[in-house]
């Protein structure tokens, strides 16, 4: 469901700088967690990765997704604005070190640190045909936060 700024923003961003909020900093540390392509292997995978978010997640990925949009609803309630606050991070020996000035800012990388190891412990279990199953499989209670 949070995802769905991910999409606009990373389609039309091309080589836009890291300044331009976290939501490119997500997407680097995706790629470098997973080795995968964030646009392509996430975005509309299952119920919950990519736009909107409905229905109950269909594997341990969409898991992965509904939990960070649930962390990025709870930094909403702190005023916390997960797509346009810039945070910083390292990437070191695959583990992910989260750095910024704020809360907001620390919160905010936890919350994608949280999202990318998710995704990278999951690799396994990742089948290409749940991409676009929101089209099919997406059935029954949304899952509360």
């Amino acid at each position: 469901m949070q995802l769905i700024l991910l999409c606009i923003i990373l389609i039309t961003s091309g080589g836009m700088a890291p300044s331009q909020g976290s939501l490119l900093q997500l997407k680097k540390m995706i790629r470098q967690a997973t080795g995968k392509n964030p646009i392509f292997s996430y975005l509309n995978y299952g119920c919950h990765c990519g736009p909107g978010g409905r229905g109950q997640p269909i594997d341990a990925t969409d898991w992965c997704c509904k939990a960070h949009d649930c962390c990025y609803e709870h930094l909403a309630e702190q005023k916390c604005y997960a797509h346009l606050d810039v945070y910083k991070y390292k990437y070191v020996s695959g583990d992910i070190e989260c750095y910024g000035k704020s809360h907001c800012e620390k919160e905010i990388c936890q919350c994608d640190k949280e999202l990318a190891l998710c995704l990278r412990r999951n690799l396994e279990t990742y089948k290409k045909q749940f991409c676009l199953s929101w089209l099919f499989f997406c059935q029954g209670e949304n899952p509360e936060c």
